[in-house]
């Protein structure tokens, strides 16, 4: 199988890579360093990796998609990454319902409200946390996708939500 390849954007920084599938097991070159890994995708947008060879940690990422913008969650770490096309670099395609910069920020995986950490009219800035999402017995702590004022809270403590469902409106 031919590897695909492409530029892959993590925060500020671009990295070249090329993927190589063969059923569950994925050769993957990031920068030039080669990981040979298993990957299997229990459930939708939960991966498991293990590294081939001697002394490979099992690892879990939880992955979202929305507007080209892929949320990752890795243990604690939560970054952003996006796939650079010809000439939309740096284009921001982060929640954005058009003109006035109305940002929408959507849960990252299925899970349950546990808290609401913020109310509508205060000034949030980019990563801060605005609501926790428990999900497989973990609680994930969801961040404003960039600065703005709350305009609107759309989902309350208790409630039940699916991967990309709308949980607050920043302006």
């Amino acid at each position: 199988m031919t590897a695909r390849r492409t530029s892959v954007k993590i925060g500020d920084r671009a990295r070249d890579v090329a993927i190589e599938r063969h059923g569950e097991e994925v050769l993957a070159r990031v920068d030039g360093r080669e990981y040979r890994l298993s990957v299997l995708e229990p459930q939708r947008g939960v991966f498991s990796f293990l590294p081939l060879g001697e002394g490979g940690r099992s690892v879990e990422a939880i992955v979202s998609e929305s507007e080209g913008v892929y949320r990752v969650r890795v243990g604690a770490r939560l970054f952003e990454a996006s796939i650079e096309r010809p000439g939309h670099a740096g284009a921001s395609r982060r929640n954005s319902d058009g003109p006035g910069g109305r940002l929408v920020l959507k849960s990252i995986m299925p899970g349950r409200i546990v808290r609401v950490l913020v109310e509508p009219g205060v000034a949030v800035s980019r990563g801060q946390g605005i609501i926790v999402v428990e999900a497989m017995k973990m609680e994930n702590e969801i961040g404003s996708p960039g600065d703005g004022v709350v305009r609107q809270i759309l989902a309350a403590a208790g409630d039940r939500v699916e991967a990309g469902a709308p949980l607050a409106v920043i302006e």
